[in-house]
């Protein structure tokens, strides 16, 4: 099978401050931002990857598509994995916005073993950020 994680999407009460927040400390690239601010893209969202990315959905796409896109309860962190430059560089970042760490804890992920902490994102959700370095 070739199967991959397309996106993750959040319901968010602030899509500008998450978008801030992931592209900023986090360091992700922020897409359709700009449209979304001028009310040309109905969300907006940060690049991860090439092939992945997290879309932040405002509290007026929660009322237009209902049912179909909320499971309250049921989401519990995403993880996002970085290489050991990039997280030297990460954790300045976390340091510098005084953002609070919990770990490091050695974390089994989708490529074995790795270096894992956890913080919080503006709206309350669980961010795992590791690396499969050891440290």
């Amino acid at each position: 099978m070739n199967i991959e994680i397309d996106h993750l999407t959040l319901n968010v009460e602030s899509a500008e401050v998450c978008v801030q927040f992931y592209s900023t400390i986090l360091g992700l690239t922020p897409e359709n931002h700009d449209a979304w601010k001028e009310g040309n893209a109905k969300f907006p969202s940060v690049r991860i990857n090439a092939r992945n990315m997290i879309h932040f959905f405002p509290p007026d796409m929660w009322e237009d598509m209902g049912d179909l896109i909320c499971s309250p309860g049921k989401a519990n962190h995403v993880c996002l994995a970085y290489t050991r430059n990039e997280w030297e560089k990460l954790l300045q970042r976390l340091n510098e916005h005084d953002i609070t760490i919990n770990g490091p804890f050695i974390m089994t992920g989708s490529r074995g073993k790795g270096t894992s902490i956890y913080i919080t994102d503006p709206e309350g959700f669980t961010v795992e950020l590791k690396t499969y370095e050891l440290i």
